[in-house]
């Protein structure tokens, strides 16, 4: 079944800042770090994640499975961020009162080892709606690049995501239809991270597309310190697979 083109900017919440409030739309994606158990491979479990029947009403808008191809420092063997998107909170909410654990989910769960506990819910924003990501849905997965930076103590999460739909107007007009998005824990925080930080999240309309999107991205001359700049202390580039495990069917 051809799926939808990704529906992200669906709800309205409001970001309490220090000295400042931020008003943005935008979708929430439960993650987890999730470990394939001894004696199953990656593949199988996402043979039976597949097999799942989340359309169905409350069920949620898109599952990823995101797999690290080049780590951080703290990727562990055999792990994968397991992600849930969601319109908002409510949406979150009925689905968890309302669906019942089928043989397939309990397999699955059965196969993997997931730390619920440190989970965390984050706002994402789409910096714009140029993007095809998975050829609109097609593939089954694609490249993507994660890195996160600390917003600088006087700027916001639209300002940042205002500065990159700049950025990015220049692979746009190279042909580049992959989707950036903006990431922000809201819930779940984590030791030793700066509450001002953010994520952002590239995902290739294709594996070549990500690559050739990267190839413009290579630094030619030193860094910039320019003190206009929206963030601050950003880490480098992590690449990771990202594998489609639900894709809303049309409505």
């Amino acid at each position: 079944m051809t799926r939808r083109a990704m529906i992200l900017a669906t709800a309205v919440f409001l970001l309490n800042l220090p000295g400042q409030v931020v008003s943005a739309q935008a979708s929430i994606v439960h993650n987890m770090v999730c470990t394939v158990a001894h004696g199953y491979t990656m593949q199988e479990v996402l043979e039976v994640a597949r097999s799942i029947d989340f359309d169905q009403p409350d069920g949620p808008n898109f599952v990823f499975f995101r797999q690290a191809i080049t780590g951080n420092g703290n990727v562990s063997p055999n792990s994968f961020v397991f992600a849930t998107r969601w319109a908002d909170m409510e949406h979150w909410a009925r689905s968890r009162a309302s669906r019942a654990r089928s043989p397939q989910g309990a397999l699955m769960f059965q196969m993997t080892d997931c730390d619920w506990q440190n989970s965390w819910i984050s706002l994402d924003y789409t910096v714009d709606e140029g993007g095809s990501p998975y050829e609109g849905g097609e593939l089954n997965a694609s490249l993507m690049y994660f890195r996160t930076c600390d917003l600088r103590e006087d700027r916001t999460v639209q300002d940042f995501v205002d500065r990159l739909a700049q950025g990015n107007a220049r692979f746009r007009e190279a042909g580049d239809r992959s989707i950036m998005q903006v990431s922000r824990r809201w819930l779940g925080s984590r030791e030793g991270v700066s509450p001002r930080q953010v994520g952002v999240r590239v995902v290739g309309e294709n594996a070549e597309g990500l690559a050739r999107r990267l190839d413009m991205s290579v630094p030619t001359g030193p860094p910039q310190n320019s003190q206009d700049r929206v963030v601050e202390n950003c880490n480098r580039r992590m690449l990771m697979w990202s594998h489609v495990v639900h894709w809303s069917s049309p409505s």
